[in-house]
């Protein structure tokens, strides 16, 4: 087991998870077989960097511009207007405007098939490049945290990345960037309709989304069990890492490597603290932030 984690300082926080790996893979009060070993990763900050804005974000912010050109009349329509108009107050405060946001968001890719959304997908990460790092998304994923994901499959885990964004976005690159199959990424969905052989993805979207109180609903509904090990780096994930034995908290407190923020993790911290979860710090436990 000391071959793993390479890029993680030696700190409090390495060897707390190689502690928990330990007892409950090797015999004793605290092991768990390999069938109840689910651990479960958030995507967006916790295993690949999600600032300026969620990578998302920018797949649908594109797509928007595009059918604004298409259809001039949408400029007239929120979320297009913002976008035609270059209105950055308008995209971020984009939570502040859930009705808008939401239709934006499913009319973006409503009417065609899983395939053809696949293929958009794949076609954005083979082209954009984020914003300040100038590099392919594919490249913005935290080296450390998939050196955990690879310590927990070789320990008999199975890992599954529990996504507030969308499932279908996520499931194009999770092999290539953290060794999670396809079939193992929960998130956020459109509804789907079947239509002369094959799936349509349409405007309305699945219940509950998978953040907050979703995220352990939707990790049960898939796997069956709570998760032994969970993973997360916002408030948006401290249901799933209360229903979790082992919570670990990633805290962006690296400015010169990464960004610097603890909004929207405050109470997150808080729970940390009052529940003993692990917190890693990137600036103090990652060695290497990127890399993968």
């Amino acid at each position: 087991m000391t071959e793993h984690l390479a890029s993680w300082n030696d700190g409090d926080a390495k060897s707390k998870i190689l502690g928990f790996v330990r007892s409950v893979t090797e015999p004793g009060d605290s092991f768990v077989p390999e069938a109840e070993r689910v651990a479960t990763f958030d995507n967006d900050g916790t295993l690949w960097c999600e600032k300026p804005m969620y990578v998302q974000a920018d797949f649908v912010l594109r797509r928007w511009r595009a059918q604004a050109q298409a259809d001039p009349a949408k400029a007239n329509e929120q979320p297009w207007k913002a976008v035609v108009e270059g209105d950055r107050a308008w995209l971020a405060g984009m939570l502040d405007h859930v009705p808008e946001l939401i239709n934006g968001m499913t009319e973006a890719y409503d009417g065609i098939t899983t395939e053809a959304f696949e293929a958009a997908v794949r076609e954005f990460f083979d082209s954009a490049r984020h914003p300040t790092l100038g590099v392919p998304y594919t490249k913005v994923g935290f080296r450390p945290m998939r050196e955990l994901v690879d310590l927990l499959d070789d320990n008999g885990f199975t890992v599954y990345i529990c996504s507030a964004g969308g499932r279908d976005f996520v499931r194009v690159v999770s092999e290539a960037m953290y060794g999670v199959p396809r079939d193992r990424v929960i998130g956020s969905g459109t509804t789907l309709e079947y239509r002369q052989g094959d799936v349509y993805r349409t405007k309305g979207v699945e219940q509950p989304v998978d953040d907050g109180p979703g995220k352990p609903i939707h990790i049960w509904t898939r796997t069956g069990h709570k998760p032994l090990l969970a993973g997360g780096n916002a408030d948006g994930d401290i249901a799933m890492l209360e229903t979790a034995r082992f919570g670990l908290l990633v805290r962006h407190d690296d400015a010169k490597r990464e960004f610097a923020y603890d909004t929207g993790a405050e109470k997150a911290l808080a729970e940390a603290k009052e529940r003993g979860w692990t917190v890693v710090s990137m600036a103090n436990d990652f060695g290497t932030v990127f890399g993968l």
